[in-house]
């Protein structure tokens, strides 16, 4: 007990300079406030260092709606697309499936053939994680979101005239090219835009973008299914034309829809782009941060918390990377027919789509993350064991495939994890090149849980999967565990530095701070002379305090 109150007051007093840690409060994983009704979490503390705040909660929650509309929407609809593109193999495999027309007959594929189909789109995506990061904070989200979704159109389309393994190997692999810069890039553009406390729900909604992909994608399947034969097509085929083409259409009003950065986007005002700066803590990302610094790369990879959470993370990953990509597959071994398998398959993705809405918010409100990454992880758990329990008997006897079926809704709360993962790693990361450089580490296990995912079922081992089954059940409790632990390792590098340097918050990122901190009083100034231009009468703007520079005194 005396170890927790030590961990709790070490906790308290580095999270006032700024720095999360967190913790594991089950209360405060239920409800955010303390008797008193104050709010009183990891993420309040750091949050009150902040600048001095000159506008209301009415003003903040307007530019809020604004900035949801123009950076949170078109990123959902890039994941979408993306996704679409990127899961459709998991339904071309059953489309048209024992005849001469299916997928596997038509390219000749066999044993691993299809796993490593799957897997191989993510060697690509491992290596450029990090430039696309880089890039993106280069050139911006408005020109680099539209290149890359008429780039992984393009190649999808091109999937449709692969004629053998080899043809089809390459276009995966080139897939991983544009496919690589969608989620850390888009994770690192909610950092410049939303505060800690708003990113749950967001990245929440976002993935949620990828469970709807996956809802659709099987109706979609079902639809394409029957055209078959035409043109001289066979239906798989017409599946990547379709769903190529629509990334390469959409790419024009996602252009137009999206923010450059709070300090350069012409579609604030003056007002707002005051807010949107300023709303921020010490350690925020921002576009006028260092892009890429080698002292903050090798901080980065010298913290323990990099590959706590990075093993974490993939271990989860694993789990829900398998199962999207081979849910239809196990319920067509099931006894459910083609179509039936994708229908099913979509249903348990459009069930997660409220999940990660209703969990994610609830991260936000309680502003809480460890027990919204654990309790779905181990919600999942009783899915696996059931699904290794009846393949270690090889018999249905005593249980109906529907109730099998209607326990992978439990074992898809492993992808609900998600978002407060990344949230959660997201608030400890500082400044821009962190962020480039973290963030792209913290992804990279996505890539990688989507290379190792898919060999978990090899077709060897159909139709019953033991042994993918039982990994499943493993690999989830390690990640609950080691996620577990990353408060002390946290704690452990903030007190590190605070003993080397005098700052528990790397100086860089005060450094960053520093330089791109706008005063409240120099936008009032700037207001005044914008109104005096346009010969408007000229109101002194509300809620302003004026500033003093340092050495006068404040009138």
């Amino acid at each position: 007990m005396l170890g927790f109150t030590a961990f709790s007051n070490a906790r308290e007093a580095v999270e006032a300079e700024g720095v999360l840690i967190g913790g594991w409060s089950l209360r405060r994983a239920m409800w955010p406030k303390t008797v008193d009704g104050i709010h009183d979490s990891s993420q309040d503390r750091v949050e009150h260092v902040a600048a001095i705040q000159d506008w209301d909660a009415a003003e903040e929650a307007a530019l809020v709606r604004k900035i949801d509309l123009r950076v949170l929407l078109p990123c959902c609809i890039v994941y979408f697309l993306a996704y679409l593109d990127r899961a459709n193999m998991g339904f071309v495999n059953i489309m048209q499936a024992g005849t001469s027309h299916s997928f596997e007959e038509s390219l000749h594929l066999k044993g691993t053939d299809f796993n490593w189909a799957v897997s191989i789109t993510y060697f690509m995506v491992t290596v450029l994680l990090m430039p696309s990061n880089l890039l993106m904070k280069r050139f911006g989200a408005k020109k680099y979101f539209p290149v890359i979704m008429a780039l992984f159109g393009t190649i999808v389309m091109t999937m449709a005239a692969v004629h053998n393994y080899d043809g089809l190997l390459a276009a995966r692999f080139f897939l991983g090219v544009p496919e690589a810069g969608v989620v850390p890039t888009t994770i690192m553009y909610f950092s410049f835009w939303y505060k800690p406390t708003e990113r749950a729900w967001r990245i929440g909604i976002f993935h949620a973008a990828n469970a709807l992909a996956s809802g659709v994608g099987g109706f979609l399947a079902v639809a394409i299914d029957h055209l078959d034969g035409r043109a001289g097509l066979e239906s798989w085929r017409w599946l990547f034309i379709i769903e190529g083409l629509l990334p390469i259409i959409m790419a024009v009003p996602v252009y137009f829809l999206l923010l450059t950065f709070p300090e350069t986007s012409p579609a604030l005002t003056d007002r707002e782009r005051h807010i949107a700066i300023n709303r921020f803590g010490r350690g925020a990302t921002r576009s006028t941060d260092v892009t890429w610094e080698w002292r903050a790369f090798v901080a980065v990879m010298k913290r323990p918390s990099t590959y706590v959470f990075f093993v974490s993370y993939i271990c989860l990953l694993i789990v829900a990377v398998a199962l999207g990509t081979f849910l239809p597959t196990i319920l067509k071994f099931a006894k459910f027919s083609s179509t039936k398998a994708n229908e099913y398959t979509s249903a348990v993705y459009f069930a997660a789509i409220v999940c990660y809405a209703v969990w994610s918010w609830h991260s936000d409100w309680t502003r809480e993350r460890m027990w919204h990454y654990i309790l779905p992880a181990m919600g999942a758990i009783p899915c696996f064991a059931v699904w290794t329990y009846v393949g270690s008997h090889e018999s249905f006897s005593g249980i109906k495939p529907i109730s099998l079926y209607g326990l992978a809704f439990l074992g898809n709360l492993v992808s609900i994890a998600q978002p407060a993962a990344l949230s959660y790693r997201s608030c400890t990361l500082y400044g821009a090149s962190e962020q480039a450089v973290g963030g792209a580490i913290a992804v990279a296990s996505l890539s990688i849980a989507s290379i190792i995912g898919p060999q978990i079922f090899p077709s060897r081992d159909a139709p019953w999967y033991v042994p993918g089954f039982s990994a499943a059940c493993s690999t989830i409790a390690f990640t609950i565990v080691s996620f577990a632990s990353l408060p002390v390792w946290l704690l452990m590098e903030a007190r590190s530095r605070k003993k080397k340097t005098g700052h528990a918050m790397p100086l860089r990122a005060m450094e960053d701070a520093e330089h791109s901190m706008i005063s409240a009083a120099a936008m009032a100034r700037l207001h005044e002379q914008n109104m005096i231009e346009n010969k408007v009468d000229v109101e002194a703007p509300k809620h302003v305090e004026e500033i003093p520079m340092e050495g006068q005194t404040k009138h």
